[in-house]
């Protein structure tokens, strides 16, 4: 959870970051359009605290809901949602946060496609793909965008790294290049390392350590009176 308050302790928004797949509603209703259980969560968190509330995807890349349906996404939204209400009583607030931010482009090796005989993709790399993450810092407070739906293993790896208690990982950050997958999962099979990626294997690892130094970046920046931002721009 974030909060952030105005100068008179009022809510002004908050984000809610979890991990699972927004696919309550499929495969049932597969041509609807739906905010899924991330609307009834954010929807009770605005009516319940006021404010806008976002909601940000974690390393959701092999979580899905264990039920499915309307009665499924509503009540897995209001669990969602109640959990936020209930943390954003506790969270302390500062005045002065540090703010940075940083990005970083990133090649991705990207894996030889099946041919019309053969059903299964090869290990072979064949090329690459480029893409970015993101990194923005909120006095003691992390967030990391990644692109593509990150394997959870991929996320808990960098989170037990980072060094960093208030992290947040957001994936689906900027850029949708498939399922980013460790390489144990090309050993295990299935959907995410096989059909519902291009990647080839490393690609995971590539991910975890280029986030972990551009986090590293974030926190040994010197602290100034200027945005990392604005400072960004005029080095451009």
């Amino acid at each position: 959870m974030l909060r952030v308050e105005d100068a008179n302790g009022g809510i002004v928004g908050s984000i809610v970051n979890f991990a699972c797949h927004p696919v309550c509603v499929y495969p049932s209703m597969p041509t609807s359009i739906s905010a899924d259980y991330p609307g009834d969560a954010t929807d009770l968190v605005e009516r319940t605290e006021g404010g806008i509330c976002l909601f940000t995807l974690g390393t959701a890349g092999d979580i899905v809901p264990y039920q499915r349906g309307l009665e499924a996404h509503r009540r897995l939204g209001m669990v969602v949602g109640a959990e936020a209400v209930r943390r954003l009583q506790f969270v302390a607030t500062s005045d002065a946060p540090v703010l940075k931010a940083a990005r970083k482009q990133v090649k991705f090796p990207t894996k030889q496609q099946p041919s019309a005989n053969s059903e299964k993709e090869t290990e072979r790399i064949t090329g690459h793909i480029e893409s970015e993450i993101q990194v923005l810092r909120l006095g003691d407070i992390y967030i990391l965008g990644l692109p593509g739906e990150v394997l959870v293993e991929v996320g808990l790896e960098i989170k037990k790294r980072a060094g960093v208690e208030k992290l947040f990982i957001v994936s689906l950050g900027n850029d949708a290049i498939g399922y980013v997958c460790h390489g144990q999962a090309y050993g295990q099979g299935g959907y995410e390392p096989g059909p519902g990626t291009h990647l080839a294997k490393g690609a995971g690892e590539i991910i975890i350590e280029e986030a972990l130094e551009l986090i590293e970046r974030a926190k040994s920046e010197r602290q100034s009176g200027v945005n990392s931002v604005e400072e960004s721009r005029r080095a451009m």
